[in-house]
């Protein structure tokens, strides 16, 4: 009875000391002050035109799913497909699947087994009407087998227009030409040479087969070059996310312009890092027409090899310290650097009115040119400017600038005349010239290199060919010892190094 008391106490001091009618919590529903904010407004207005732009833009992507059967290979070797696609699906500028489930069996024979391949990578329309789409051809490249998923969620079978390894582009056509286009749109191109650093971009595809992924970033660097990556061109460097089956997607302006092409990441893992790689538009649009057109993409030939001007090469050459260029080290006889008058030694600093900075300018230059176009050149001649006009080739395909010999055979040769840098040097033979794989008929050879030498500090070793020493001919030892005697200690050699040709800055 106390109990109950108690209990009955206790309720009602709860009851009389709750409100006497209780409202429902509700949140607040009006907004912040600080939302009228300026700078707030900016970037909702930001936001909604990347969404705006994504949702326009998605129209336009296809995802770009390519089959292959490719032979087994031995476990110690890299598949060149995988190197594209990544083993097993990880890594690479597009993934590789095996979608359908098909592995390879041994044959019986010791042969290595067939398997049949999948990669996806990405692309877009830039011509709804006509079914063409834009990708790289690393997605497409050896592919017996091409599907095409766009963006209303139908698939449709494709082939290649036109492909250009050079640049890394190709054109892929949707076979069937009354394909569906409702839902479907174009991305037109804007211009890449008006990108800045720091420029907002957006990068579309299809990462790991994510479908419809879109990224944020800005443009990191412009005119990357030297990388590479692809035989000619530079690339717009963004920090937007780029991964594996982002391969041939578009990289897009705050206009949804077409800007790049992605291409390739830089990274330790296989997976985005910060630093992604693309096509310039320009370029793409370019070989786009090319390829639509012709078929394929002339390369244009200048016939010289080239070479870096480094800061000793630099003050070797004599040139004035804001002056930039490349160094001439070989020029091809009968070729259209030869018919236009350039000579080892030269050093080209302009190229169609503007500067040269790097061997890529000029290689991407001319190699993008087409074949009879006349190349106007700025060069140094022996501390004299030049003006040169040569006139442009077509790429001879079996052609080797380079030489095709081992450059780090060492070989031994008969001991030759020492001289002040710390090597021996002999006249050249036809019994040399087979030991050392070299192409020269005059000059000398070097048979022996001193370590800690001036020499071996040049990066000299037996078999080089003594060509030229500060612009004049060297045709025995003794001709190579007398200019060893120049006053200024200094000598600018031209090597041939099986087959190869170069300068070096030597010093006592």
């Amino acid at each position: 009875m106390k109990l109950k008391s108690a209990l009955s106490a206790l309720l009602l001091t709860i009851y009389a000391g709750a409100p006497q009618s209780a409202a429902a919590y509700s949140m607040k529903k009006t907004m912040s002050p600080h939302s009228s904010d300026e700078n707030l407004q900016i970037l909702q207005k930001l936001s909604k035109g990347v969404a705006t732009i994504a949702e326009r833009a998605n129209e336009a992507i296809v995802f770009v799913s390519v089959y292959k059967t490719v032979q087994g290979m031995p476990f110690d070797q890299v598949d060149p497909f995988e190197f594209f696609f990544g083993p097993n699906g990880q890594g690479g500028p597009a993934d590789r699947q095996n979608p359908r489930g098909r592995g390879g069996r041994p044959n019986g024979r010791g042969e290595a087994p067939q398997k049949r391949e999948g990669g996806l990578g990405s692309g877009f329309f830039f011509d709804l009407e006509k079914g063409y789409i834009l990708t790289n051809n690393h997605v497409v490249q050896d592919a017996d087998e091409i599907q095409l998923k766009l963006a209303n969620g139908e698939t449709y079978e494709g082939k290649i227009v036109g492909r250009d390894k050079n640049t890394d582009i190709a054109v892929v056509q949707v076979k069937d030409k009354s394909f569906n286009k409702k839902g479907l749109g174009e991305l037109d191109f804007g211009d890449s040479e008006k990108m800045s650093v720091g420029d907002f971009v957006v990068a579309l595809g299809a990462p790991y087969g994510l479908e419809a992924s879109l990224s944020f970033g800005v443009v990191s660097a412009i005119g990357r070059g030297n990388l590479d990556i692809t035989k000619l061109g530079n690339f717009i460097q963004t920090d937007a996310a780029i991964n594996p089956g982002n391969s041939g997607g578009p990289l897009l302006d705050m206009s949804a312009h077409v800007i790049g092409i992605n291409t390739a990441i830089y990274s330790r893992t296989g997976s985005y890092n910060g630093i992604g790689f693309a096509v310039p538009a320009n370029l793409a649009r370019r070989v786009a027409e090319q390829l639509i057109n012709e078929g394929r993409v002339p390369r244009g030939y200048l016939g010289v090899a080239l070479q870096g001007i480094d800061p000793e090469l630099h003050k070797s050459l004599g040139l004035a310290r804001d002056v930039t260029g490349s160094l001439v080290a070989r020029v091809m006889k009968d070729g259209p650097g030869d018919k236009g008058g350039l000579q080892p030694g030269d050093v080209i600093t302009g190229l169609n009115g503007k500067a040269v900075k790097t061997d890529s300018d000029i290689v991407n230059t001319i190699g993008l040119m087409k074949p009879n176009t006349k190349a106007e050149l700025a060069i140094i001649r022996e501390g004299k400017k030049k003006s040169l006009t040569v006139t442009v080739e077509k790429w001879p395909e079996d052609s080797d600038e380079q030489g095709n010999g081992n450059q780090n055979e060492q070989g031994s040769a008969k001991p030759g005349k020492a001289t002040p840098f710390g090597m021996s040097v002999s006249k050249v033979n036809p019994s040399l010239r087979e030991r050392f794989r070299f192409e020269s008929e005059s000059g000398v050879i070097i048979t022996e290199v001193k370590p800690d030498s001036p020499a071996a500090r040049a990066g000299l070793q037996p078999g080089d060919v003594i060509l030229q020493a500060n612009n004049k001919a060297i045709r025995d030892p003794e001709a190579f010892t007398q200019a060893s005697k120049d006053p200024s200690s200094r000598l600018l050699l031209r090597i041939e190094r099986a087959g190869q040709y170069f300068f070096v800055p030597l010093r006592k």
